[in-house]
């Protein structure tokens, strides 16, 4: 009965968090400990949780996870200040599992494939900045030049978390 009423404070205590945050917008600083109430709210009230965190400066989605039995699960999105997508890919039982896309900030894609178990596998198309495919291949033929872009947007993408924006 004890363990029960402990279960219940903490689902009570997780919707009241996520029904005040729902209604203001987020710091973006507080981003770990919130994903974390989201992961542990999904197991205990036994459903999806979908986390979402927006940017402090324009207020727009900066992070979108859906979480269920305390994993991440389904689609899980992340974006650049302009609301323009950076990373899309998909999680089964708390593990990367199918289609993996990554975007430069004008909303083209940079590259696109498949990951099983977070291993990148089969071929992996690329494109320029005008959305024009380059190129299909196993991933680590991608040319480093695209591949240092990816990085680099990716890298300024969690500086400017850690930076509160």
């Amino acid at each position: 009965m004890r363990k029960k009423f402990k279960m219940l404070l903490l689902a009570i205590g997780a919707l009241t968090l996520f029904s005040a945050c729902s209604s203001t917008q987020s710091d973006i600083r507080g981003e770990g400990n919130q994903r974390a109430l989201a992961m542990a709210a999904s197991k205990t009230l036994k459903k999806p949780i979908i986390y979402e965190k927006k940017w402090k400066t324009t207020g727009k989605v900066a992070m979108m996870d859906t979480f269920t039995d305390g994993k991440v699960e389904g689609e899980f999105r992340r974006y650049y200040l302009n609301g323009n997508l950076i990373m899309r890919g998909y999680f089964k039982d708390g593990v990367v599992d199918g289609i993996w896309e990554d975007y430069y900030p004008n909303g083209k894609l940079i590259m696109s494939g498949y990951m099983r178990g977070h291993k990148k596998i089969g071929k992996w198309k690329y494109y320029d900045e005008s959305g024009k495919l380059l190129g299909e291949v196993p991933y680590d033929q991608i040319p480093k030049e695209i591949i240092d872009i990816n990085q680099t947007n990716l890298a300024n993408f969690w500086k400017d978390i850690k930076s509160g924006k």
